[in-house]
């Protein structure tokens, strides 16, 4: 699932004001910005609703089934006219949904929300920093718990200094590495974290 957070109605008016008097259409993503509340029937109707009350021309707020994956844009358009119409396409998706809907269409597509990180959801408790996409996983060492994405530093080789009883000196989170250790040693694996491990290599990401 991919984290997404809304940008503001300020920073959206700002890149909108380099198209003046445009009109707009507004689509959310049926998928992970649904699941998260970004991009939703809720989050759609609150996005339209605040930027017709700046004096926006919002044509309409509509939802597709999933951003990042369409057989065409007449196909989508079919379903959604309005999206057609637009001069500006504003999207309420992560970020690879947006670079789609820019890449098969001709028109000026323009993201509502920040990508942050790949996380999941069990039950109602949401997961927001499970991966961090490094292209070098190798979670299966650190007892399924990823210290690349779950470290403000990405530490690999335990702790920073920043360490006090158990909190993180980044946003006053508990320490992922505390976490990892009392999970490899409750089950008798601590000697996984002998190994000094190498800085990820972002080559791997191509």
């Amino acid at each position: 699932m991919i984290i997404t957070r809304p940008k503001s109605v300020d920073d959206i008016l700002t890149m909108l004001d380099q198209f003046p008097d445009a009109n707009i259409c507004v689509v959310g993503c049926g998928i992970c910005a649904r699941k998260v509340e970004t991009g939703g029937e809720a989050q759609v109707r609150e996005m339209v609703d605040a930027l017709k009350s700046r004096g926006v021309d919002v044509l309409d707020g509509v939802m597709v089934k999933h951003a990042c994956s369409a057989s065409s844009w007449e196909g989508l358009v079919q379903e959604n006219p309005a999206m057609d119409k637009a001069e500006i396409v504003l999207v309420m998706s992560c970020g690879a949904g947006v670079s789609l809907l820019g890449r098969i269409s001709e028109k000026t597509v323009l993201p509502a929300l920040d990508t942050t990180s790949i996380g999941g959801a069990v039950a109602d408790e949401m997961f927001e920093t499970l991966c961090s996409m490094c292209g070098e996983c190798n979670v299966g060492m650190f007892a399924g718990v990823c210290p690349k994405s779950g470290c403000p530093k990405s530490q690999v080789n335990g702790p920073c200094g920043g360490l006090d009883d158990g909190k993180c000196e980044v946003g006053e989170r508990d320490c992922i590495w505390v976490r990892i250790y009392e999970t490899l040693e409750a089950r008798g694996l601590l000697s996984m974290l002998d190994e000094i491990r190498l800085p990820v290599s972002h080559n791997r990401r191509l």
